[in-house]
């Protein structure tokens, strides 16, 4: 599969320019519950179904980049939202976790609405993620991508882990896992599903998919998922 981070220039007294965005993805691939619950929390996602209109009005959001642009983005430091892209092998039933955006330093309050109650809970040095698991569909020619929106918080941790085979160390941060608001999407071979926030950007996905660039720039990064080739059983071998 193929994961782009798309980062756009926000303003705010134009949300209009967000909006157009989505009039070329069908978000009904999702549960009408699913959907609000997302809403709810600032975020929108789907399939896109006008490839070539779709590029043409992301391409007109984003800025060219200058030769230290450039720079600043191999050294990723260009933006605190995450950029480029890359293809990433897919193997069903294998976990995937793709950074939105860079750590935000000191302690902050992250904020999440379930079932019209809103949570909070303070979080040091937050990283905002996206868990993504590829999974078969009905058919052959079909997979299932299943995602949960992720925060890792706090200093690195070591723990012991056992397999059938060895028992090792393993480090890594403390995770919100926000299973609650766990979504799926279905697609075959060459869909494109995006993600990104509300028009007004609020809650979770204003934290987890806005910041500024290098010249203080506010910006907010479209998520791009292709699938460029559905595994069939002989790749998971």
């Amino acid at each position: 599969m193929n994961v782009e981070f798309v980062p756009i220039e926000i303003d705010e007294t134009t949300p209009d320019d967000i909006q157009s965005l989505w009039q070329w993805v069908d978000e009904t691939n999702l549960a009408a519950t699913t959907r609000r619950e997302l809403i709810s929390n600032g975020l929108r996602t789907g399939r896109v179904i006008d490839a070539e209109r779709f590029r043409s009005r992301l391409d007109s959001m984003t800025q060219p980049k200058s030769v230290v642009d450039q720079f600043l983005s191999q050294a990723d430091v260009a933006s605190e939202v995450s950029h480029g892209g890359r293809r990433i092998p897919m193997r069903t039933g294998r976990r995937y976790e793709l950074p939105v955006r860079q750590p935000i330093e000191g302690s902050h309050v992250s904020l999440v609405r379930l079932d019209g109650e809103l949570f909070g809970r303070t979080l040091v040095d937050p990283q905002f993620l996206l868990a993504l698991t590829p999974t078969s569909g009905n058919t052959p020619q079909q997979i299932n991508l299943r995602f949960r929106p992720e925060i890792q918080h706090g200093s690195m941790r070591q723990s012991w882990v056992s397999s059938d085979t060895a028992l090792r160390i393993d480090t890594r941060r403390e995770t919100w896992s926000i299973d609650q608001l766990d979504f799926m999407l279905t697609g075959v071979e060459n869909d494109t599903f995006v993600m990104g926030t509300t028009a007004e950007r609020i809650g979770l996905g204003k934290q987890m998919l806005s910041g500024t660039s290098s010249d203080n720039t506010h910006q907010q990064v479209v998520v791009l998922i292709t699938l460029a080739q559905v595994p069939t059983p002989a790749d998971q071998i």
